[in-house]
């Protein structure tokens, strides 16, 4: 994908998803397109796929637009394509790869991801976590993986050192393309002998009711599996786990999913 692409691949995504087609503008416009990757037939752009690699882990991405122009699809072309990406993600020394995935469905009670969901499971992507009521009421967000480089037979498993750092409370706010679904920022910095940890559930419960406050209904929060002062103020304010990523950050080093809803269900 080339800077020129970028106003046709926004028309071949807003052939299904107006609203996902203004995020991929202001995507591809403010984080770049590189590891994105399109296909043509007869010069014209038909479909889009890539992926992003996640800063600072051991080679874990996150799978990105990925969409067929409306009139193309059943053709192969995404698949193609997809299978492609995931050949390029594995020259580049990428080493798990994750998607999001809706169960949104149309006024008719059809899940408009279906074939998405599909594809991707025959390429052998895997459910991890699924979140309920992620983006609105009734709209869950499901995230799927695949270890590019499988595991060994016999392979053990490193036990990562637990780490104690001081995490300060930043602030709130929406998640993306969600409504009314909210999370915390914290700054993780290193803590000295004398320094005070930060991290309690005075700062949980003044995050829940800044959210209250902006109307929310639910909360999500992802630390690393290596923290383990997180638990206890996590569950005394009332946060449940959902699951993890695994290997998220690196082997042995995991991504915990927790949530707290705000509407009493």
């Amino acid at each position: 994908m080339s800077k020129s692409d970028v106003e046709d691949v926004v028309d071949v995504i807003e052939s299904h998803d107006e609203d996902d087609a203004d995020d991929a503008r202001n995507d591809f416009l403010n984080n770049g397109f590189g590891t994105h990757w399109v296909a043509e037939i007869e010069g014209e752009i038909t479909a889009i796929s890539g992926y992003r690699q996640v800063p600072e882990t051991y080679g874990s991405g996150w799978v990105s637009w990925t969409y067929v122009l409306e009139n193309h699809c059943g053709k192969g072309i995404g698949k193609r394509l997809f299978k492609f990406v995931l050949e390029e993600a594995i020259e580049a020394g990428a080493q798990k790869l994750f998607i999001k995935v809706s169960n949104y469905t149309d006024e008719f009670g059809n899940n408009i991801y279906q074939t998405a969901t599909s594809m991707y499971e025959s390429f052998g992507f895997e459910c991890e976590i699924v979140s309920k009521d992620f983006y609105d009421v009734g709209e869950d967000q499901l995230i799927y993986s695949k270890n590019l480089l499988p595991k060994l037979d016999g392979e053990i498993e490193v036990e990562k050192e637990k780490e104690k750092p001081a995490i300060r409370f930043a602030d709130v706010y929406e998640i993306a393309e969600t409504d009314g679904a909210y999370s915390f920022s914290w700054e993780v910095i290193d803590k000295s002998f004398f320094q005070k940890r930060s991290f309690s559930v005075d700062d949980l419960y003044v995050g829940l009711q800044a959210v209250k406050e902006r109307g929310g209904r639910i909360v999500f929060l992802t630390f690393l599996s290596n923290l383990p002062l997180i638990h206890s103020p996590l569950a005394s304010a009332g946060f449940k786990f959902v699951g993890q990523l695994e290997d998220y950050y690196e082997p042995g080093v995991h991504e915990l999913h927790f949530v707290h809803r705000l509407d009493g269900k």
